[in-house]
């Protein structure tokens, strides 16, 4: 039960290998409610097999999934699992924050988890994306 004032977030948005025709599409554990284009701020890093992002002002092209909340918890347990956040005493992979969305046209969608790189991608052999118009959009694709 949240707390007053809480707000019960049931949204992830995704960038990467986990959203639609991805490698990682069939590992969700549950139906979503809704699947819909999205955009947040932050910088985005890639490299051949995943991509990485962090906080930063460009806008990263992505995919917001709606979930109902009552299978929320089951669906972070596995995204957290997928992306390497608190494995038995393991330095993290990817930290879950939460984050605004944003739909294509501008218009804010809410905030939802989202996942950051833990480390410097750019250590870790990621390069980053750099936007090619104006708009500052950038997107990663396998």
């Amino acid at each position: 039960m949240p707390h007053a004032g809480e707000i019960k977030m049931n949204a992830v948005f995704v960038y990467g290998t986990l959203k639609r025709g991805e490698c990682r599409a069939a590992l969700w554990p549950a139906e979503p409610t809704s699947i819909r284009e999205a955009w947040v701020h932050g910088n985005l890093y890639g490299r051949g097999d995943y991509p990485a992002m962090t906080d930063g002002v460009d806008h990263v092209l992505g995919e917001r999934w709606e979930f109902d909340e009552s299978v929320m918890p089951c669906v972070l347990k596995r995204l957290d699992q997928i992306e390497g956040v608190g494995h038995n005493g393991e330095p993290d992979l990817y930290l879950r924050v939460t984050i605004q969305t944003w739909s294509p046209q501008g218009e804010s969608l809410g905030e939802a988890y989202a996942y950051h790189y833990a480390n410097d991608p750019e250590t870790d052999g990621f390069e980053k994306v750099k936007p090619d118009r104006a708009d500052r959009f950038v997107s990663w694709s396998s």
